[in-house]
């Protein structure tokens, strides 16, 4: 098993000799990222097997108890199968933005794909300001053949401290809600959830996701929305409290580890608070590209419109530096190698890394939204 891989497991499960609960904490200024993988800070080396969400997941609490069985619930395929499944979805939520953005252009494939490459490879100034053509070389460099093991470490560039200040950095979700939908549809619940009984709230939930979709199109999903989703996992947990006894095995534990792979990925939604992770700058003269790639990856992050003479100068800074990141870690634009991703095998979700996980913290009360 790789260093990093033993990290994330060590971190998520600090498991006490006596058999204490265990506990983990989100150290962000010291360089260990979430338990010790993740984005390690602005001043350290990236570390791989960066599992994208779960920065935000954990700074949501700060500190969680967990289970003994955490440990054993993670391990090298886990990560690698969670990070490809995200990323495959990533570039299907692509796609079907693409579809869409085309049609309101009007434009026919061909000009499309024009379109698309003049952004990746030959951009306008208004393709870096409104923040296409970074996020396109984004896009490339959340393959996880860069994101995972040692490809991250060779992206040095060195970047001002302040550049990153000022970057307009908005919410990506969009692979998370894609990824729920598919697994909220009717097939994939557990054979005990499919039952008549549990329609109502079946329901309940697939219409907040549904609305969070929606919402997620056309910018950002509302706190109301997010509360929803809580509650109707809530409402999940306590019918199959109320219905299937643990002493009903497999019903009960197949539903409970579903529930927290939806518990886990719904809290991945939530808005990340990143401004403390950011004012860390403060300390530092400048970062990498890898450390600025990690956080955003972490983070579920993406680059919002320039808006301002400042954001705009930082944009036109940026661009040239991920580009040159990219071709040194995946080739030059034109290389087939480098522009054409095939997604790998991508039919079940590695919803595992959430199975150990204590219940308290994954499904925390939800009666009022969050504040940002």
């Amino acid at each position: 098993m790789s260093r990093s891989i033993r990290s994330l497991i060590g971190g998520l499960a600090l498991v006490a000799a006596v058999g204490a609960p265990s506990h983990a904490q989100y150290y962000y200024p010291s360089g260990f990222g979430y338990g010790g993988y993740g984005f390690g800070g602005w001043g350290e080396t990236p570390q791989g097997s960066i599992a994208a969400g779960l920065g935000a997941f954990a700074q949501g609490e700060g500190v969680y108890n967990y289970d003994t069985s955490v440990a054993n619930s993670i391990n090298e395929d886990t990560v690698v199968r969670y990070n490809q499944y995200l990323y495959n979805s990533m570039l299907e939520a692509r796609r079907r933005y693409n579809r869409e953005h085309a049609a309101r252009l009007k434009l026919d494939d061909q000009h499309y794909k024009d379109r698309e490459k003049q952004i990746r490879q030959n951009p306008t100034p208004g393709d870096i300001e409104n923040g296409n053509t970074l996020n396109a070389i984004l896009d490339d460099l959340s393959d996880p053949r860069v994101m995972q093991g040692s490809s991250l470490r060779l992206a040095n560039a060195r970047i001002p401290a302040e550049a990153i200040r000022d970057i307009p950095f908005r919410d990506e979700t969009d692979a998370i809600t894609l990824s729920l939908d598919q697994l909220t549809e009717h097939k994939n619940w557990p054979a005990a959830l499919q039952d008549e009984n549990f329609r109502p709230e079946r329901e309940a939930y697939q219409k907040a996701i549904d609305d969070a979709l929606a919402e997620d199109r056309e910018g950002s999903i509302k706190p109301e929305t997010l509360a929803r989703i809580r509650n109707a996992v809530s409402a999940l947990y306590q019918k199959v409290k109320d219905t299937i006894p643990s002493n009903r095995q497999p019903d009960h534990l197949q539903a409970m580890n579903y529930l927290r792979s939806l518990a886990g990925m719904s809290r991945m939604l939530e808005k990340p608070r990143v401004d403390s992770i950011i004012a860390e700058l403060e300390k530092v003269k400048d970062t990498s590209m890898g450390n600025l790639l990690a956080f955003m990856h972490s983070y579920n992050l993406r680059f919002g419109p320039a808006t301002t003479p400042k954001q705009r100068a930082v944009y036109q800074q940026l661009a040239p530096m991920l580009a040159e990141t990219r071709e040194r870690l995946l080739g030059k634009p034109g290389d087939p190698a480098a522009d054409t991703v095939t997604p790998r095998n991508n039919d079940q979700q590695p919803t595992a890394l959430f199975h150990g996980f204590n219940d308290t913290h994954l499904n925390p009360p939800a009666d009022a939204p969050r504040q940002p």
